[in-house]
């Protein structure tokens, strides 16, 4: 009797609004809201970044390619970025609610497949302008661009690296929140202050990174250090340099690889911190 009374003497003062009280597919449901919104609203800017972003008046056969080529795997991508940065975000609530590390790893797998089919299906929906402009050149000139995204090698290195690093993310997320453990048990309206204050400024930062190395000259081999420590920040100069066949398909393998080894880095390091509270709380 005596241990039933402190167990719900501990259930009864915590937070009523901390994450813990919240069921896992309330989050889940808030996280695919969340990336179907994003990739619809950056789909129309995506679609017109070589002009605003790269070069305002294309003259020549090849910036006009490179237009429509980045424009195309840009807008097609679109929510790419924020997507993993909300699956990476997911993990950790699902490290909170979840009950042992494989079933919150199992949980955060099927949700990042879950993000990545609904951010794709969103942004493919609204890049229709794009495939119809495709459409236009391919009428008007014969040969000069690609039938469809599709049909283009790249654009499937692309879009396979991207998609699978969604439920890298969430992998990755789970393992931070085994970190974090003790900060997911305050208010969830706390944390989702410190998650946007966090997130932010890094999404900022990244767009600025991917911008450097989509507009830079040259070979820009120097970005790879800040891409591989930054993975997501990886998404856009991925996706322009393989439309443009700068690096061919470096920018996508480092993001792909720099998410395995971070997933596993938080795993590890989340595992660890776990087994040290259990043994402490023994």
């Amino acid at each position: 009797m005596a241990d039933r009374t402190s167990d719900s003497s501990i259930l009864l003062a915590r937070p009523r609004h901390a994450w813990r009280l919240s069921p896992p597919w309330l989050g889940i449901l808030v996280a695919v809201g969340l990336v179907a919104v994003v990739a619809a609203a950056l789909a129309p800017i995506n679609g017109d970044y070589y002009h605003v972003w790269i070069h305002n008046d294309p003259q020549t056969n090849e910036e006009l390619y490179e237009e429509v080529m980045i424009d195309m795997f840009m807008a097609h991508t679109s929510g790419f970025l924020w997507g993993q940065i909300i699956a990476l975000i997911l993990g950790a609530f699902l490290a909170a609610k979840v009950r042992g590390m494989p079933r919150a790893l199992a949980s955060a797998v099927c949700a990042g497949l879950l993000l990545a089919a609904v951010d794709f299906a969103v942004a493919w929906q609204s890049s229709a302008g794009i495939r119809q402009q495709i459409a236009w050149w391919n009428e008007n000139h014969p040969g000069f661009l690609p039938a469809d995204p599709l049909s283009v090698d790249g654009f499937h290195h692309v879009l396979a690296v991207g998609l699978a690093s969604f439920p890298l993310a969430a992998i990755a997320g789970v393992g931070l929140g085994n970190l974090i453990t003790p900060l997911l048990r305050i208010p969830a309206v706390v944390v989702a202050v410190l998650t946007v204050l966090a997130a932010v400024p890094y999404g900022a930062f990244a767009a600025v990174l991917g911008w450097f190395a989509a507009a830079a000259d040259g070979e820009p081999v120097a970005l790879f250090v800040p891409l591989a420590l930054l993975p997501p920040a990886a998404v856009t100069p991925s996706a322009v340099r393989t439309a443009i066949g700068d690096h061919c398909d470096a920018f996508t393998n480092t993001m792909l690889i720099s998410g395995v080894a971070w997933a596993l880095l938080l795993l590890i390091a989340g595992r660890l911190a776990r087994h040290r509270r259990s043994r402490s709380e023994r």
